[in-house]
């Protein structure tokens, strides 16, 4: 009988690990009758274990998900017939058998200048085994879906769009009890940005434009930006941080309930990323009614709507010129918070993993050859 093997060897790593973390505890209960096996890293299969439940049979895989070894690891345990669904786009090339795959942006394809050309080649193969194998592709935003089919040559009709959602931290957080500080508080104000320290969150121009109005508003930027670890960093935003002195405060991580009170106090939130597949950071500050600056780019005009300022996340000047409305302006602060929030309500996990279980199964079904006993 076909089964469904998980490849979840990239929980932990933000992103795609907070999509792990959401969707797999909602989906594989659903999937309990195709026995459901979950490959996770040694470190974090305990942790994973105790999250998913009795209906996932958590084992090793212990092969790096993004190093070059993975390109020709074959996933333990999975037969021929069985369905591996794969939450992120490194699918492994050896294993001729059936695919899902969620893909949560192409960039290394779309903007290959963004990427290191070992990216880029290991992209391009993967996304030629997601072709020629892949019955179901989830693409985590319509725009992620276009991108699929314009830079993956991906079959449309195989396309899935399960937007993220919001998780419930973030939610709770609308009602903590803190006040958000008024105008006329002495405490500095605070611009909250939450990214890794990679070239095409754009820190670097973001940084540049808070040095043109740093004297025009009194706010302090809070950077949240993890480089620790990553291949590829921005190497031109830490010298930045430097030249600006206290008016920039630089975290490498938070623990999440921390991110979520920092967010919710932030006067505003910015976001110039040069490419998105979705923008969770963005999704996130609108539920705690924080104010949006986004990039007119990637998929945050679909995650933010009409509840954000836009900025050209090209242009230096054009990204000062967010920052000091948003600093200078509080009707439309108080505008963009209740849009915001309104908004935010729109996005789903439950959704997300509905539209994923019954896909997933009418595909399991289609493989068996009948339904599920």
């Amino acid at each position: 009988m076909t089964r469904v093997i998980i490849d979840a060897r990239l929980a932990g790593h933000s992103g795609i690990g907070v999509y792990l973390e959401q969707v797999l505890p909602r989906v594989i209960p659903h999937l309990a009758p195709w026995r459901p096996v979950v490959l996770a890293r040694t470190a974090l299969k305990a942790d994973l274990a105790s999250r998913l439940g009795p209906d996932a049979d958590v084992r090793d895989w212990d092969v790096p998900p993004l190093g070059l070894s993975n390109l020709w690891s074959v996933p333990p345990v999975a037969q021929p017939h069985d369905l591996l669904w794969t939450p992120h786009f490194n699918v492994p090339l050896r294993r001729a058998g059936p695919l899902a795959v969620t893909l949560h942006d192409v960039l290394p394809v779309a903007v290959p200048h963004l990427a290191r050309r070992g990216q880029r080649m290991a992209v391009r193969l993967w996304l030629k085994a997601i072709q020629a194998r892949a019955g179901i592709v989830f693409c985590v935003s319509d725009f992620t879906r276009r991108e699929a089919i314009t830079h993956g040559a991906l079959d449309a009709t195989r396309l899935i769009v399960t937007q993220l959602g919001v998780d419930h931290a973030w939610q709770t957080g609308v009602a903590a009890t803190a006040p958000r500080p008024s105008d006329g508080e002495t405490s500095r104000p605070t611009i909250i940005c939450i990214g890794l320290m990679k070239p095409h969150k754009n820190l670097a121009r973001l940084l540049q434009a808070f040095d043109q109005v740093q004297a025009r508003i009194p706010h302090r930027l809070v950077l949240v930006a993890r480089h620790t670890g990553l291949r590829t960093i921005d190497p031109n935003v830490m010298s930045s941080v430097q030249k600006l002195g206290d008016r920039v405060e630089f975290i490498e991580s938070l623990p999440l309930a921390e991110l979520v009170e920092r967010t919710r106090l932030a006067e505003f939130a910015a976001l110039p990323s040069l490419y998105e597949g979705f923008g969770l950071p963005a999704l996130e500050a609108m539920t705690v009614g924080t104010p949006v600056l986004a990039a007119h780019a990637g998929a945050l005009p679909e995650v933010c709507g009409d509840a954000a300022v836009y900025c050209d996340p090209l242009s230096v000047d054009d990204i000062a010129r967010g920052l000091l409305l948003l600093a200078t302006v509080p009707v439309l602060r108080a505008r963009l918070s209740a849009a915001g929030a309104a908004r935010s309500a729109a996005f789903s996990w439950d959704r997300c993993a509905s539209t994923t279980v019954a896909a997933l199964e009418a595909e399991l079904g289609r493989l068996s050859g009948n339904a599920p006993r």
